[in-house]
C-alpha cells in the first residue's frame, strides 16, 4: 500500500466527448476513475452531456451503469443520442445506501469481464432525485425532521466508494441541479448545488450549465425550436490548468432539425488560434502553416467536417483527445491497470458504523 510516487502505475487514460471544446476545457475529457460533477438550471444539457460520454464509452468497447434517480430513461432516446441499450445496466432506485452496494456489485463484475483497460461509466441522473433509505421509505406524517439526512449519506457514499471506484477504474459522471441561495452578498456566485458539499470536494470536474437563448429554425412558415444556446462554466479542475468558459454554444433537442446533443464543432476555431495552431485574418481568411483553408467561419466547420486528414493533424497538433486517439492507446496498452484480485474489495453500506461527528447542512 506504501511505495514511493515514482512506482505508482498510471495509465493516461481519458474519457473523450464528441464535443471538442470541451475535451479541450477538461484537459481531454474525464480522466479513468475520476468524477466529473455536471450542475445546471433546468433543460441546460446535463443529461446530453452523460449521453455524449456513454456513447464515447461504447465506441471505446466500454459499459454503462446508469442510476435513473428520477426515472427519466428511455431507450428510445438513449438511440437518439447514439447509445446502445444493450451494453447500458440501469438501476432504478432513489435510495443512497442501495444504490451504493448495487453499484459497487455491478462496477465489480464489469471490470471482471473487461481485462483490457475498457472504460466503465457511471451516471448518476440526478444527485437531487436521491435521498437516504430512512427518509425514503417512512410516510411522510410519520418522517422526522432532521436536517442533513441526503447529505450524510452522500458524504459516507462517496467516502467508502472512491477508492473502489478509482481501483477499478470507474469513470463517474454525477448530475446534479443548480440552486440559487439567498443572503449572498452583492458580487458573489449565489448557485448552489444540492446533496451537501462532499461532492464538491471528491469531484475533479465541476461544470456549470447555463440555458440561453432558444434556436429556432424555421419551417413551413413557423418558427420551430431546434435547441438552446447553452454555457459551460468550470467551477473546478483538479487534472488540467483553467480553461476559457465555452459561452453560447448550440445544443440541440429536437431531432427533426439538427442531430441530438451538442455542436461538435463549436468553439474549436477558438481553441485552435488561441494555441496558435491556425491564423485567422481580419478579412476572416484561415491559415495552417502559411497554406489559406477557407474564408469564413462557416466555410471552416465545413472543412473540418469534411478534410478528415486536416480535422486530425488540428486536433492533434492541439493535442485535444478523441475517441480515435484514446482506443489509440488503449490498443498500445499490453497490462491490465484494473485486475479484480483480492486487494478489491468492499463492505455493505449498511455494515459500516456512522460517522456520528459529520454535520452537514442539507
Amino acid at each position: 500500500m506504501i511505495v514511493t510516487a515514482s512506482e505508482t502505475k498510471e495509465s493516461g487514460l481519458w474519457l473523450p466527448s464528441t464535443f471538442f471544446a470541451l475535451n479541450y476545457t477538461f484537459g481531454g475529457g474525464i480522466p479513468f476513475g475520476k468524477i466529473l460533477e455536471v450542475a445546471g438550471e433546468e433543460s441546460s444539457g446535463k443529461s446530453l452531456i452523460a449521453y455524449n460520454f456513454a456513447y464515447s464509452c461504447q465506441q471505446l468497447g466500454g459499459h454503462v451503469i446508469w442510476v435513473d434517480a428520477e426515472q427519466s430513461w428511455m431507450n428510445s432516446w438513449a438511440k437518439e443520442n447514439g447509445v446502445n441499450p444493450d451494453k447500458v445496466t440501469v438501476i432504478r432506485d432513489t435510495r443512497i445506501e442501495y444504490v451504493s452496494d448495487a453499484v459497487a456489485d455491478i462496477a465489480i463484475y464489469l471490470r471482471s469481464q473487461l481485462t483490457n483497460n475498457e472504460p466503465i461509466l457511471l451516471v448518476v441522473d440526478s444527485i437531487a432525485a436521491m435521498d437516504c433509505a430512512d427518509n425514503i421509505d417512512s410516510k411522510m406524517v410519520d418522517g422526522k425532521a432532521e436536517m442533513g439526512g441526503r447529505a450524510k449519506a452522500l458524504y459516507k457514499y462517496f467516502r467508502i466508494r472512491s477508492e473502489l471506484f478509482y481501483k477499478l477504474g470507474i469513470t463517474q459522471i454525477y448530475i446534479n441541479q443548480l440552486r440559487t441561495a439567498l443572503n449572498v452578498g452583492f458580487g458573489k456566485d449565489n448557485s448552489v448545488t444540492t446533496g451537501g458539499a462532499a461532492l464538491k470536494f471528491y469531484a475533479s470536474i465541476r461544470a456549470a450549465l447555463y440555458s440561453g437563448k432558444s434556436i429556432t429554425v424555421k419551417q413551413k412558415g413557423k418558427e420551430r425550436k431546434a435547441g438552446k444556446l447553452v454555457t459551460v462554466r468550470l467551477i473546478k479542475n483538479k487534472v488540467a490548468p483553467p480553461r476559457p468558459t465555452i459561452s453560447k454554444c448550440p445544443v440541440y433537442f429536437n431531432p427533426k432539425f439538427h442531430s441530438v446533443g451538442f455542436d461538435r464543432y463549436y468553439g474549436l476555431e477558438d481553441v485552435l488560434v488561441e494555441n496558435d495552431i491556425i491564423e485567422k485574418s481580419s478579412g476572416g481568411v484561415y491559415k495552417y502553416k502559411g497554406k489559406t483553408l477557407c474564408r469564413g467561419e462557416e466555410k471552416f466547420i465545413k472543412l473540418m467536417e469534411e478534410d478528415e486528414d486536416l480535422r486530425r493533424k488540428l486536433l492533434r497538433a492541439a493535442n485535444i483527445n478523441t475517441i480515435g486517439s484514446t482506443n489509440k492507446k488503449l490498443g498500445k496498452l499490453t497490462e491490465n491497470y484494473y485486475p479484480v484480485d483480492d486487494s478489491v474489495e468492499y463492505e455493505s453500506f449498511n455494515d459500516l458504523e456512522e460517522n456520528d461527528d459529520y454535520e452537514e447542512e442539507a
